[in-house]
């Protein structure tokens, strides 16, 4: 199962917009509403429960600055990752988009398939409506 948000323009540069997101914290108030949010203890992932789905864990696997920050599953039962692209589009904007690709079992990718679409919909939207501060 893979899909990818929209891009969205910020008018933010690309260091500014890859420090922020670098930031486990700051990815709650990305979080759809009605979601519970926590930071691992050790500052390297976050997880987010939703409507309809188990807690979806997301652990620090790589960070190539400024230009992406990759996060992958902290279970080894489950095959996924999802990465956040920070690209330039001018000194002072940047676009983010965010890729997630993950190897379910069919069963499982049709139960996961619209609230993790939704997820990822939901941070595209309120980076662009929330911005980055």
């Amino acid at each position: 199962m893979n899909f990818q948000s929209r891009k969205v323009s910020l008018d933010q540069s690309q260091q500014q917009a890859f420090d922020h997101l670098k930031e486990m914290s700051n990815y709650e108030k990305l979080m759809p509403e009605e979601s519970e949010f926590s930071v691992h203890e050790s500052g390297e992932g976050f997880s987010v429960q939703l409507k309809g789905l188990p807690k979806v864990g997301l652990k620090l696997k790589e960070i190539q600055e400024p230009d992406f920050i990759l996060f992958t599953s902290p279970s080894d039962n489950f095959n996924y990752e999802m990465k956040v692209n920070v690209e330039s589009t001018g000194d002072n904007s940047s676009e983010v988009s965010i890729d997630f690709n993950g190897k379910f079992n069919p069963m499982i990718a049709m139960m996961a398939k619209k609230p993790l679409t939704k997820l990822i919909e939901t941070i595209a939207d309120n980076l662009e409506t929330k911005g980055i501060s």
